[in-house]
C-alpha cells in the first residue's frame, strides 16, 4: 500500500533533541565508520525506486534479504508487482518527491509510522535523479540549471538531513552507510566533451556535498560514499547505453559489500576510483 507520509514525528528527551536540529548540541555516538557492510538482513531506503537503476536496487537488495523502504513520486507497474510479490512487511512503498523539501520533511518525519517495524536505517542509497533538459552553452537558463541542482543535489542533502533529524541514521541506533549515486561527467578531470551543463555541474555539486557529510557525519558512525553507475541503458539515457541495468547495480552493491574504505571516496561499478 502507498504510504504517504504526513506528520513529522516529534522528538521527545528520551528518544533525542527537540527541533530545530542542534549539531552542537548533540551527543555524538562513540561508534567507528565503517568500510563495506554485508547486505543481507538490513533496513534499506532506496529513492526514486519507481524505474531503471532504482528498481534494480529494490529488487536484488530484496534478493538478499533485506528489507527495503522504496521511496518514489509515483509508484510503477513493475514496483507495485514487486510489491506484492515480496514477503509481508519487506517492501514499503512510500511517496517522495525529492525536488521538494517539504515532501521529504514529510515523508523522514512519517518513515516509523509508515514503515511498521521500521526503526534505524541502515543503508541509504540516494538514486532519484533527473537529466534534465539537453541544452548547450546558447540556450542553458537558469530555469535549467534549478531543476536539475534541486534534484540531483539539493535532494539527497535534505535527504539526509531529514532523516538525521528524524534519528533515523547513525547515532545510538547504529551505523549508516549513505551512497550517493552520481555520475562520471561530475568529475572536473574527466571533462573533455564539455556542454551538459545542468546535469554535469548538478553531479559535481553532489559530490562536494558527500564528501562534507562524509567529514561532518564520521563522528555519528555513518559513511558517505558516491557511485558511478557507468553508461547504462535506461530511459535516462534513451535506451543507449554500455551495460544494463542489472550489471550495474549489482557492481554498486559489490562496492558497498567490499573490504574498500568508503568513506568520502568515490568509486564506479567495477570497484575503481573515479578521479575528481
Amino acid at each position: 500500500m502507498l504510504a504517504s507520509c504526513l506528520t513529522r514525528r516529534p522528538f521527545t528527551a528520551a528518544r533525542g533533541p527537540t527541533a530545530p536540529w542542534n549539531y552542537a548540541v548533540r551527543p555524538k555516538a562513540r561508534v567507528a565508520v565503517m568500510a563495506g557492510v554485508a547486505l543481507q538482513g538490513k533496513q534499506v531506503v532506496v529513492t526514486g525506486a519507481s524505474q531503471g537503476l532504482g528498481l534494480e536496487f529494490t529488487k536484488q537488495l530484496l534478493d538478499k534479504g533485506n528489507t527495503v523502504v522504496a521511496a518514489v513520486r509515483n509508484p510503477s507497474a513493475g514496483l507495485l508487482q514487486l510489491e506484492q510479490a515480496a514477503p509481508e512487511g519487506r517492501l514499503h512503498v512510500t511517496q517522495l518527491d525529492v525536488s521538494s523539501t517539504a515532501s521529504i520533511t514529510r515523508w523522514a518525519g512519517g518513515l516509523r509510522d509508515n514503515c511498521r517495524g521500521l526503526r534505524h536505517v541502515d543503508v541509504l542509497i540516494n538514486n532519484a535523479g533527473v537529466y534534465g533538459s539537453k541544452v548547450d552553452l546558447k540556450t542553458v537558463t537558469e530555469q535549467d540549471m534549478i531543476a536539475c541542482f534541486k534534484v540531483n543535489t539539493i535532494g539527497p542533502l535534505v535527504v539526509v538531513q531529514q532523516l538525521l533529524a528524524a534519528g533515523l541514521i547513525g547515532g545510538f541506533g547504529g551505523k549508516t552507510l549513505i551512497a550517493n549515486v552520481s555520475s562520471k561527467v561530475g568529475s572536473v578531470d574527466d571533462n573533455r566533451g564539455g556542454g551538459g551543463y545542468p546535469y554535469r555541474a548538478s553531479k559535481s555539486a553532489l559530490n562536494i556535498v558527500n564528501k562534507s557529510m562524509s567529514i561532518d557525519l564520521a563522528g555519528d558512525g555513518v559513511t558517505c560514499v558516491l557511485l558511478h553507475p557507468g553508461y547504462v541503458r535506461t530511459n535516462m539515457t534513451g535506451g543507449q547505453g554500455l551495460i544494463d541495468v542489472q550489471e550495474s547495480v549489482a557492481g554498486m552493491l559489490g562496492v558497498l559489500e567490499s573490504s574498500k574504505p568508503l568513506n568520502g571516496e568515490w568509486y564506479d561499478f567495477k570497484g575503481e576510483k573515479i578521479p575528481w
